[in-house]
């Protein structure tokens, strides 16, 4: 019996040594775009510090990028560099597999798939630019009417305006406390095109519903200070 637990203590210590040996999980990102030219270097690169994290080389329209990030990352994809490079996706990303596939080396074309936080992103963003693509239209009509000096149909469109705002706002709201242990909640206060009509108090709101991890990331400490910037008077 004292041998056969010996034994069995020798093999968990063998099997913790293998464990603590394995290397840190991490991204890998496997793309596969239609038209990109052979030799093209594709290049990842953190939006948030604007730098480069990785590249790669095509090869018959196939590119891998793999590394391992700290914390996850709104991230940019562009093929070639410099005034050559084209903008082709932006990927929320962090350690885990995804791939991207395009018809063709256009932005529009390209779809991200593998990512619960990059899909969850990007729905937030459809329903935030239909919202926003309607006040637009609507503050269009605002403005021939202010020139025309209609002031009472000009009113009525304004309260519209207002009510689309604040419905952009909720929703921006209501996605932060629905991810709120996700890089997804603590990321779109960061992203989205509000910032004009944030309030201090909106950004403390959803600081403060994310979690302790969330609130100690650089997206959430971006929020926190987006909050103190909104509290200081000119």
């Amino acid at each position: 019996m004292k041998l056969l637990q010996l034994l069995l203590l020798v093999l968990l210590y063998f099997l913790l040594i293998k464990c603590s040996a394995q290397p840190p999980l991490g991204y890998r990102v496997e793309g596969h775009i239609r038209g990109l030219s052979d030799e093209t270097r594709m290049y990842l690169i953190d939006g948030g510090q604007r730098k480069i994290i990785d590249s790669a080389v095509v090869r018959q329209g196939r590119f891998v990028l793999a590394g391992t990030l700290t914390e996850a990352a709104h991230t940019y994809l562009y093929a070639g560099k410099g005034r050559s490079s084209t903008k082709l996706a932006d990927i929320l990303l962090d350690n885990r597999t995804l791939t991207i596939e395009g018809r063709e080396p256009v932005y529009d074309s390209i779809v991200v798939t593998g990512s619960d936080i990059d899909r969850l992103w990007k729905e937030w963003s459809r329903e935030d630019l239909r919202i926003g693509y309607q006040r637009f239209r609507i503050k269009q009509v605002y403005e021939s009417l202010v020139s025309k000096e209609d002031t009472a149909n000009a009113n009525v469109l304004r309260k519209l305006i207002n009510e689309l705002t604040t419905a952009r706002i909720e929703l921006l709201k209501t996605y932060v406390r629905r991810h709120r242990t996700s890089a997804v909640g603590a990321v779109l206060p960061t992203l989205c095109t509000l910032g004009d009509y944030l309030t201090q108090a909106d950004y403390l709101e959803m600081y403060q519903s994310l979690s302790p991890t969330w609130q100690n990331s650089r997206f959430g400490r971006e929020i926190l200070l987006e909050a103190r910037r909104k509290g200081v008077q000119p």
